[in-house]
């Protein structure tokens, strides 16, 4: 058994340190607020099931320090995109080289941990697992899914550690000899969904019954693909996923909705913010993903909710502009 250290134990922090301390690894919660790791500390973890049953475990969380970090085999990160660089500050101050895996939402995480944090040490993680967190030391399992496993640098063998925890605890673990490649496909879907479920303040499956929507949708999916072949990444049927996506999480709510709704900042600039900047860079247009980004920081500060038309009139006054 491993002792894992989880950076950043919000909803999907929350159900991997479930099903690491369920098959008997030691974890510890690192807490950016000491009234987070004290719920932790004094309540344990409680998991909600995909019934509806409620399980408890005792956990240890602490507030970043690194002394107690130190002592971890491993470390996960599962902060937001925006909070990456300063866990990997945190890593780096441990002075000693441990597994780091990535589970994170966005694109340019791995190259953030890698500014304090040595390439072959570090694996990228994708799960299609829904969660939501509830109070201080709470996760809903609303949706099974699989989990994609990678190393950043070649010839590492730090996904294969990682898998092989994993495997002992976390449904279907799947390696990844192209874990790049599946990182913008992820992202592809996140562009297709996240920015339009909390704009319009409604569950992943009701997109699919939005006609006003859908091809703004697919105009920004199309975009992203076209960046994705700038950094050297061909994708295709980018938006077919999307869809089936929003088929089979139908009921869940997207992590940038639930952000919104809680006013919190969100990871749109990991996403839409992504594009846009190597867009620029190359000289392209990509007015959806700009749009896209500019509406959700303005929802970060102003909370408001749109139908399908007065998104689409939005959007159609935003290009006029440009």
């Amino acid at each position: 058994m491993k002792k894992i250290g989880v950076i950043g134990p919000g909803a999907i922090g929350r159900l991997f340190a479930f099903f690491l301390a369920s098959a008997g690894h030691d974890v510890l919660l690192v807490c950016r607020r000491e009234a987070q790791a004290k719920a932790f500390s004094e309540q344990g973890l409680t998991y909600v099931d995909l019934e509806g049953r409620a399980h408890h475990l005792a956990v240890e969380a602490t507030t970043g320090g690194s002394e107690r970090l130190a002592e971890a085999h491993g470390v996960i990160v599962t902060v937001k995109s925006y909070d990456t660089a300063a866990a990997a500050r945190q890593i780096g101050a441990l002075n000693r080289k441990v597994p780091v895996l990535s589970l994170q939402n966005g694109l340019g995480n791995a190259q953030t941990l890698a500014r304090d944090v040595a390439q072959e040490q570090i694996a990228v993680a994708l799960t299609t697992h829904g969660a939501i967190a509830e109070g201080e030391a709470k996760v809903w399992h609303k949706g099974r899914g699989q989990t994609v496993i990678g190393a950043i640098e070649a010839g590492s063998e730090v996904a294969d550690w990682w898998a092989d925890v994993l495997a002992s605890c976390a449904p279907v673990i799947t390696p990844s000899a192209e874990i790049q490649r599946e990182i913008w496909r992820k992202a592809m879907v996140n562009i297709g969904i996240n920015p339009f479920t909390a704009l319009l303040g409604v569950k992943n499956g009701q997109l699919l019954r939005e006609p006003d929507v859908l091809p703004l949708m697919r105009a920004a999916v199309e975009e992203a693909e076209a960046v994705a072949k700038l950094a050297g990444v061909e994708l295709s049927d980018s938006m077919e996923r999307v869809l089936d996506v929003c088929r089979h999480t139908a009921e869940n709510t997207s992590s940038m909705l639930q952000d919104v709704r809680l006013g919190r900042r969100t990871e749109i600039d990991a996403m839409c913010g992504v594009i846009v900047q190597i867009a620029e860079a190359a000289g392209l247009s990509v007015p959806h993903n700009l749009f896209l980004k500019n509406f959700i920081k303005k929802c970060e500060t102003n909370r408001f909710e749109l139908t399908s038309l007065e998104l689409k009139r939005l959007f159609e006054a935003f290009r006029a502009d440009l």
